[in-house]
């Protein structure tokens, strides 16, 4: 059994990504390497890396080619950018799962995932979230509910579910088996699935 990672806003192949997030790269070849060096020397391939949207843009061939390159399990949270026509050319490998959102618990703290960080979410949720490159969150959102998975905030690359809970709740033991049986098998997260493979 591996590890949890979530990674947000990788916007592979997307020719703005660079110059529009002032990302430090030359292209968006050079940014692709980087990406997928940073994600491989994190992940291994029994791990579980939640996407937290706005994963790609290119062909199906590239698509295939991103899924047959980066370590680890992967399941999609759909984004802003991830139109229908993009995610079926991942759906048609059958090798990634795609959600509008996800939930899950751990001890008495709850988590919900979505692309976007949400305005209003129950008292003792943490909202896991990418979407804002530039700045974490908007300033109108209380910082301690959220946490910004996205790329352009975590040095270019995944982070882990403990990384997380001990930035958030200074708590070090995290039962990751709970976490992947609530993520792959719950009856909730089943609804908010757009497709299973």
């Amino acid at each position: 059994m591996g590890n949890i990672y979530f990674i947000s806003d990788t916007h592979f192949g997307h020719w703005f990504a660079v110059w529009f997030s002032h990302r430090p790269f030359k292209n968006i070849k050079e940014m692709n390497i980087a990406l997928i060096k940073n994600w491989n020397s994190r992940i291994k391939n029994d791990d579980l890396v939640i996407i937290v949207g706005d994963f790609f843009a290119g062909s199906k061939l590239f698509s295939r080619f991103l899924l047959n390159n980066l370590n680890g399990e992967k399941i999609l949270i759909k984004g802003n950018h991830d139109f229908k026509f993009r995610y079926k050319k991942l759906l048609d490998t059958k090798e990634i799962k795609i959600y509008n959102k996800m939930e899950f618990s751990l001890n008495k703290h709850h988590f919900i995932l979505t692309h976007k960080p949400l305005k209003n979410i129950p008292e003792d949720y943490i909202n896991i979230h990418g979407h804002h490159h530039k700045k974490l969150l908007p300033a109108r959102l209380e910082k301690s509910k959220y946490f910004n998975v996205a790329v352009d905030h975590n040095n270019y690359r995944p982070i882990s579910i403990e990384e997380i809970v001990k930035n958030k709740f200074g708590e070090k033991y995290v039962d990751i088996l709970n976490i992947i049986e609530q993520i792959k098998y719950s009856s909730l997260n089943r609804k908010y699935a757009i497709a299973l493979v």
